[in-house]
């Protein structure tokens, strides 16, 4: 009778374990798919208004699937970026300069995903829609 609950017991620990160590690996699919969604809520084309100091530019930013960015200020300048997002973090690295470090903007989501604020306390605050 000992011996079957030495055996009860340890088959229960060995069962916890693993179900531990399979919980601790797929809670690194739900970061992954976090980025994946934030990633696809950037796609497309972004129409709004760049702020730096008191000054204000028009701005459109258009996401691409493969990671890239085209911006276009006052219809004028045009920038092309690579993208990646990581911790809350939008990074923009030139492409005409990827030897610059990237530009990390917080970015954040309101009215069901059609308007993105992104910010960034030494450069600008840009208000964009969809």
């Amino acid at each position: 009778m000992h011996k079957k609950i030495l055996t009860v017991k340890k088959i229960l620990t060995v069962v916890g374990i693993t179900i531990l160590i399979v919980c601790i690996g797929l809670s690194g699919c739900n970061e992954n798919m976090s980025k994946k969604n934030d990633t696809n809520k950037f796609i497309g084309k972004w129409e709004g208004i760049s702020y730096f100091l008191n000054y204000t530019t028009n701005v459109t930013l258009t996401f691409y699937n493969d990671s890239t960015v085209k911006q276009v200020s006052e219809d004028a300048h045009t920038h092309w970026f690579n993208f990646e997002i990581d911790d809350n973090c939008l990074y923009l690295t030139l492409q005409e300069f990827p030897e610059i470090d990237a530009i990390c903007y917080n970015y954040r989501f309101s009215n069901n995903d059609t308007i993105l604020t992104l910010s960034n306390v030494t450069l600008d605050t840009l208000i964009l829609s969809k």
